[in-house]
């Protein structure tokens, strides 16, 4: 069965934590959802961008677009039992993603943020 939806309305968490629901509502204007065990979360936060990517190619045939969230800050913390560094960043209206870093790929940062030339052309900011 496929719905087609017009915009989300909410997104809850069940009690015990085994299931989210997605509230939208529909294009006849009635309320809908989909719930999905929590572990689809995942699947969706790894495939979101790919189909964000993707849409905006097919829309404005320009494979340069992407979506850019301002930075609102980040934390750097030692992950317990492992040689890497956990980088979470943020940005100012709550949204948060968390990556752990190699001792390589910490450096491989360092190394490129030091070497950025603002002097270079920039990709523009929408």
């Amino acid at each position: 069965m496929e719905i087609v939806g017009k915009g989300l309305t909410d997104c809850q968490v069940d009690p015990t934590g085994i299931s989210f629901r997605l509230g939208f509502e529909s294009v006849d204007g009635q309320p809908a959802s989909v719930v999905l065990p929590v572990d689809c979360l995942r699947s969706l936060l790894m495939t979101l961008p790919h189909v964000i990517e993707k849409a905006l190619k097919a829309r404005y045939k320009d494979d340069t677009l992407k979506i850019v969230y301002p930075m609102g800050g980040f934390t750097l913390e030692a992950a317990a039992g492992s040689s890497s560094t956990i980088l979470t960043m943020n940005t100012p209206d709550g949204f948060k993603v968390s990556f752990a870093l190699t001792p390589e790929d910490a450096g491989g940062l360092a190394t490129s943020l030091v070497g950025i030339d603002g002097s270079q052309p920039h990709a523009p900011i929408n």
